[in-house]
């Protein structure tokens, strides 16, 4: 995603505009890799040497409010998402990694439309993660 496409997403959000927060959005909407607040912290502070973890949390914290970024609270530390579309996360037990699978949305939406029905119940959020061994690791 461009510098320009996220900008027009945060005004649109009425998010105001900082060059902190735009370099922590660029960071996380373009990243693959679902990084933490403290790698994201990393990628952004060679630019910007004043920033504090402390504003980068704040800067998550605004950017989830308005739906643009997910929150993944995992037990050693959360880790953030943009893409909000229904999809499987594949989390790696060995080196931590996640990466998106797209391949099961259909059966996802499919899922979800049989639970609203047949449960009457009104999803909000949705997280489906599946551990195992990335392509990498189970290689090894």
């Amino acid at each position: 995603m461009t510098t320009f496409d996220i900008t027009v997403k945060l005004k649109e959000h009425g998010i105001r505009l900082t060059p902190q927060r735009l370099a922590v959005a660029e960071v996380v909407m373009n990243s693959a890799d679902h990084p933490t607040a403290r790698e994201i912290y990393g990628r952004v502070s060679d630019f910007f040497p004043y920033l504090t973890l402390a504003t980068v949390y704040s800067t998550l914290s605004i950017l989830e409010k308005a739906g643009l970024v997910a929150q993944l609270p995992f037990p050693k530390e959360s880790r953030y998402d943009s893409n909000n579309s229904p999809h499987v996360n594949l989390v790696c037990q060995k080196c931590q990694s996640i990466i998106d699978c797209e391949s099961g949305d259909i059966y996802l939406d499919q899922i979800k439309k049989m639970i609203t029905k047949s449960c009457l119940f009104q999803i909000k959020y949705q997280r489906f993660d599946l551990y195992g061994l990335c392509e990498h690791c189970g290689l090894k």
